[in-house]
């Protein structure tokens, strides 16, 4: 009975967060501006003052402060909108965003995912060169990447390779003859290609 009690105490608990928060703010968003993050939200009338942090992380479990609005005081009798860019953002990869109002609690957490081409960088070094050349991306969490040669007509050739790591050698693609090759790499759904001359 006792745990029953205390299960329906933190549903009831939740349901009134909930409730506060969308009482104080009636508006939260993200959209991508000129690819970076724009946190735009809105305090209901009567919001008094209360520093507002905005927090992020790439882990919707692990969220950290990243600025503050010092002593927002709203308006009495309207609506006052604010807004935020981040330039922190970590490209190629989903970004949690979430606002801490104080006492009035926290908002739910938005998800924005932004891709930057140049986020994996892949090259080649060096270019031109041969079979003992390396691909390298970057490629810090170790994920699944999966990479791919193509002749300048845009026929795949050679094997594709698969790898956790942050470099390919050259010979694993056993690339047929000398000429001008692209290459792909995919990595956490975002595609990036580049060129070179194989001697």
């Amino acid at each position: 009975m006792m745990r029953l009690w205390f299960i329906a105490l933190l549903l009831s608990s939740s349901w009134l967060a909930s409730a506060q928060i969308e009482q104080y703010l009636s508006n939260y968003s993200i959209i991508d501006e000129n690819n970076l993050p724009l946190i735009s939200w809105t305090t209901s009338s009567g919001f008094t003052c209360e520093d507002i942090k905005i927090e992020h992380g790439v882990d919707s479990n692990d969220l950290k402060p990243v600025y503050t609005y010092p002593g927002i005081c709203g308006a009495e009798n309207k609506e006052e909108r604010y807004t935020y860019l981040f330039r922190d953002i970590v490209y190629n990869k989903p970004n949690y965003f979430r606002i801490d109002l104080g006492t009035y609690g926290v908002s739910p957490i938005l998800k924005i995912t932004l891709t930057s081409l140049d986020g994996l960088q892949p090259k080649i070094y060096p270019n031109p060169t041969d079979a003992n050349g390396t691909l390298v991306f970057s490629n810090d969490d170790r994920e699944e990447a999966t990479v791919q040669m193509y002749t300048a007509e845009g026929r795949q050739v050679g094997r594709k390779v698969v790898t956790r790591g942050k470099q390919v050698s050259l010979d694993q693609f056993n690339l047929p003859r000398a000429g001008v090759y692209f290459y792909t790499v995919q990595l956490n759904g975002v595609l990036t290609r580049g060129k070179f001359i194989f001697l």
